[in-house]
């Protein structure tokens, strides 16, 4: 049997997020916090909250049900819209391979996976009034931002009380070629029944990634990004199959994320409150 991470480490909607990552050493003996190697296990989130869109003209976008399915195998897993084999585990380090979608475009497209169940904006365009020293109103396309996927190493590891992971990826879809650098830690606050958890990370971007999601041909060429973030979870189990979760988590832009055009804010909150409950 394989413990599984907090889910505060990434946001998967994911969000997202998020945003949840697995560590792949064996448990002791079972426990509520394993999974089995060889089974699924599917569960949904029904609640309410949702993300604030820095998309200038986007709506911000509900999260009201967030599914969660994975599987865990001797070597290969699938956590949701995550891929990964794992290289080397031992009691306090697992090294992976893993592929994930690229999380920016979620802001821009309702129809991503990663905004399942989830309402989106529609098309975007800028005016003048949004381009500092002009005062014609003009209509700027915004292309198409493409599904993406990064792959690269990841490490987890265990340190006392903390659960760290670091991800090297990569753009391998062709889309910008750029790369991103993910961190966090984890450590409970509250260890019990009741768990809460609390996370911090950094994700730093590459220019070509900032460049493909929030540059503008001719008018902005940001350069690279480093987005930190803080995050808290909490949970109760009321049954064996049904729980309670709840999670507050905000990310800073980075300037040159924040200074484009096409964005109207300098961070991205998201909040959920909502029942677990486990299918299989």
């Amino acid at each position: 049997m394989r413990p599984l991470l907090p889910s505060l480490l990434l946001l998967s909607i994911g969000m997202l997020l998020s945003e949840a990552a697995a560590a792949q050493t064996r448990c002791k003996s079972p426990s509520p916090e394993c999974v089995a190697v060889g089974e699924w296990d599917i569960s949904v989130s029904l609640g309410a909250g949702g993300r604030t869109n820095p998309i200038r003209g986007n709506s911000d976008i509900p999260l009201i049900v967030i599914p969660q399915i994975s599987y865990y195998g001797e070597r290969f897993f699938l956590d949701s819209l995550e891929l990964g084999f794992t290289l080397h585990e031992n009691d306090t380090h697992t090294f992976n391979l893993v592929a994930t979608p690229g999380y920016d475009r979620v802001f821009f497209f309702s129809n991503d996976l990663q905004n399942l169940f989830v309402r989106g904006a529609g098309g975007l365009v800028l005016t003048g009034e949004l381009i500092e020293g002009s005062d014609d109103v003009r209509a700027v396309p915004v292309p198409r931002r493409h599904t993406t996927y990064l792959v690269g190493p990841e490490w987890i590891f265990r340190y006392g009380r903390l659960i760290g992971q670091l991800d090297g990826l990569y753009e391998a879809t062709g889309r910008h070629h750029g790369h991103e650098v993910r961190a966090a830690v984890a450590t409970p606050i509250i260890a019990s029944k009741d768990s809460l958890v609390m996370s911090l990370g950094l994700t730093f971007k590459s220019a070509e990634l900032v460049r493909y999601y929030y540059g503008i041909e001719g008018l902005y060429e940001p350069g690279s990004a480093l987005n930190p973030f803080l995050k808290l979870g909490y949970s109760r189990p009321v049954s064996e199959r049904v729980g309670f979760n709840a999670f507050v988590h905000y990310e800073f832009l980075d300037d040159s994320v924040s200074d484009s055009p096409l964005v109207s804010s300098s961070g991205v909150a998201t909040v959920f409150a909502g029942w677990v409950f486990k299918i299989l």
